[in-house]
């Protein structure tokens, strides 16, 4: 798996996401859970996709290895943001931090599973196409 630094580099645009916008913490919570929201729903249709390049290419082990891991990633998303929340807990800032946590987990994962599942070693043009990891580093704070 790349280390963060090794993900870092590939990153293109460093000018970061547009931050949430909002006068009040609730509207900008609000803008932190519709940004997870899409990321989640973008991992989703990666991963279903490569649960069907799976059991198609390599069969019942090699999905439910990925099925499996993918578990155990989500285990470690809750576990990790969870603990951003709780190191923020006495703030406003507690929910957002949580997000901005899970939306930068989610778009990384999206694009290993890109990378690990869906591109093929040859010129094969990917069943996908790369997914948006532009400032995954960024949780949108500005």
């Amino acid at each position: 798996m790349l280390s963060l630094m090794a993900l870092a580099m590939i990153i293109t645009d460093s000018s970061g996401p547009t931050p949430c916008p909002g006068k009040t913490t609730i509207e900008v919570n609000a803008c932190f859970a519709a940004r997870f929201v899409e990321a989640d729903a973008d991992l989703n249709r990666y991963y279903n996709m490569a649960i069907q390049r799976a059991r198609k290419e390599s069969g019942t082990d090699a999905a439910h290895g990925l099925v499996q891991a993918e578990r155990s990633w989500l285990s470690y998303r809750e576990a990790e943001c969870s603990a951003a929340y709780e190191k923020y807990r006495g703030g406003t800032i507690r929910t957002s931090m949580e997000n901005g946590c899970r939306i930068r987990l989610t778009r990384i994962r999206t694009y290993m599973i890109w990378r690990d599942w869906l591109t093929y070693p040859d010129s094969t043009p990917p069943l996908l196409p790369r997914p948006a990891i532009d400032n995954a580093l960024s949780d949108g704070r500005g």
